[in-house]
């Protein structure tokens, strides 16, 4: 039985928590818990103090690796018989791959809820849609009950504790939680619906050879080429691509950029300088560790001095360099036949020790998990949608300004809702003391100046132009083209004179926007004339 909990639970719901552990314990039930702190620890320190049979039924999921702060809990369960499943990946993705595994080993789950409860609510959503028993103990801190489609909350006591069961719609100790569509079981996130690439790629259980078969038929040819090439990786599809770069694949930038610790320039300096060498991997295994010891500015101005020496070693004769130039590789003259045909490459040509085929993640089988900004509820998105993911408990749409937080979205709605261009320039000012890296950051910034811009445009565009600015436009549209560039000298000597001064900016920023498009227009149709003529 999995009981597990909010990481900010009080310590003074130990108690509780020990006496719903102790209620299964003493039925001959295995406690699994998630090894974190808060309720998950409560409940790991109540199976150690109910000593080694409780604790050789019992098992602990990781999100990752044991860490030095879990070591000492740890310890003693493993030291009384107790299992630790390690997980794999870090983030938000480890956390909810481990709590769907003790959800899925668990013949049910027990929640102690403490304000959101994101995590916890998460593993018992997982419970519901395995049709497996869940009850959740509203510990406080706001805690409510989670919001499920498919039955109902019902109240209930685990010894002492006030808990609430789920009783789903048509019976039994379990339900879907959620409505699923036909096809969309097996693997991805709970409540996550297949994509395109999931019809392709995930074949449904069955007999191994029949059900394989059967989705193979089920295909289109063009779905087939698809299914023959791409690996399906956890719930990623990858395919292959031919890697142009004869470079082996110990001495890419990425890899060694990882294992010496240096920058990109520092990698690939590295790896032309290993190539110049036809350095092994035990060589640059060595040099690795050098530069651990001495730095890897060091290490480079060594393999430098090696390969000018070996330069000077190995210089051609006078003669022809041609006649001691290398053959570009065993395999060339398989590639291209003589009479300039481009052939099959040779069995033996990834002998080489280059990386020949390189693999890129082409998407998912399932659609990813949305968290909702305005509610936090978790939610499938469909990754086939043109729209945008709509929360569908508060119908917050997954926007980039949605998860900016409550202050921004406010800034937005106030430079969108000016009034005047001097209350737009009142509040220009008030953008300029948030620039980055003072309150808003870079992506806001500009986000904030584009709702400026955009506004002060639409305010400028609703302004009436006066008696005199309308004189000018019109001579603007009315004057000959061949005294349209001397009406531009006028209008410039006019603007910085004392009566121009009768004209706002806005005004005259109008009459040189006519002027411009005046102009554009004589340039296009005297550009129009000459390629008539010719």
């Amino acid at each position: 039985m999995a009981v597990v909990g909010s990481r900010e639970l009080p310590e003074g719901w130990a108690a509780q928590v020990a006496e719903v552990v102790g209620c299964f314990v003493a039925r001959g039930w295995g406690i699994g818990s998630g090894g974190a702190r808060g309720a998950d620890r409560y409940a790991l320190e109540a199976v150690v103090a109910a000593g080694r049979p409780a604790c050789a039924r019992s098992v602990v999921f990781l999100p990752g690796t044991s860490g030095a702060a879990r070591a000492q809990a740890l310890g003693a369960f493993a030291a009384q018989g107790g299992r630790v499943v390690p997980g794999a990946g870090v983030g938000r993705a480890a956390l909810l791959g481990r709590s769907r595994r003790l959800a899925r080993a668990s013949s049910g789950v027990v929640a102690f809820l403490w304000g959101p409860s994101r995590g916890s609510v998460f593993t018992v959503r997982c419970a519901v849609q395995a049709e497996k028993p869940a009850a959740v103990v509203l510990a406080g801190g706001g805690a409510a009950l989670p919001a499920f489609v498919g039955g109902a909350w019902a109240p209930c006591r685990i010894r002492a504790v006030e808990a609430f069961r789920w009783v789903p719609a048509g019976g039994g100790s379990g339900g879907s939680g959620e409505s699923r569509e036909p096809g969309d079981a097996g693997g991805g996130e709970p409540g996550a619906r297949r994509t395109a690439l999931g019809r392709i790629f995930v074949v449904d259980d069955g007999e191994p050879v029949g059900a394989l078969l059967e989705h193979v038929s089920a295909l289109s040819q063009g779905e087939r080429l698809w299914f023959e090439q791409g690996v399906l990786a956890g719930d990623t599809v990858l395919v292959p691509h031919e890697a142009l770069s004869d470079t082996p694949a110990w001495l890419g930038v990425p890899r060694l950029r990882r294992r010496f610790g240096c920058t990109v320039p520092e990698a690939a300096g590295l790896g032309e300088l290993f190539l110049a060498l036809e350095a092994r991997p035990d060589v640059v295994a060595w040099y690795e560790a050098q530069a651990r010891r001495r730095g890897v500015a060091a290490v480079i101005e060594e393999l430098v001095g090696l390969v000018a020496a070996l330069a000077l070693a190995e210089e051609c004769p006078e003669a022809d360099a041609l006649t001691d130039a290398e053959c570009l590789g065993e395999w060339a003259g398989g590639v291209v036949t003589d009479d300039g045909r481009v052939a099959r490459l040779p069995a033996d040509f990834g002998a080489a020790g280059g990386a020949q085929l390189a693999w890129h993640a082409l998407g998912a089988v399932h659609s990813s998990l949305v968290e909702c900004p305005g509610c936090g509820a978790l939610y499938a998105g469909d990754d086939e949608a043109a729209a945008l993911p709509v929360c569908p408990a508060c119908g917050v749409a997954d926007t980039w300004e949605a998860r900016q937080g409550a202050g921004f979205r406010a800034l937005v709605a106030e430079i969108d809702g000016c009034a005047s261009l001097g209350e737009l320039a009142a509040l220009g000012k008030r953008l300029y003391a948030l620039a980055p890296p003072l309150s808003l950051s870079r992506e806001q910034a500009g986000v904030a100046w584009s709702h400026y811009q955009l506004r002060k445009a639409a305010l400028e565009a609703a302004i009436t132009l006066g008696a005199q600015a309308l004189v000018l436009v019109g001579e603007i549209e009315q004057a000959p083209a061949r005294r349209l560039s001397a009406l531009g000298a006028w209008l410039y000597r006019l603007q910085h004179s004392g009566v121009g001064a009768a004209l706002s900016a806005v005004e005259w920023r109008q009459v040189w926007q006519a002027y411009q498009a005046r102009k554009a227009a004589q340039t296009l149709s005297f550009t129009s004339r000459t390629a008539s003529s010719r």
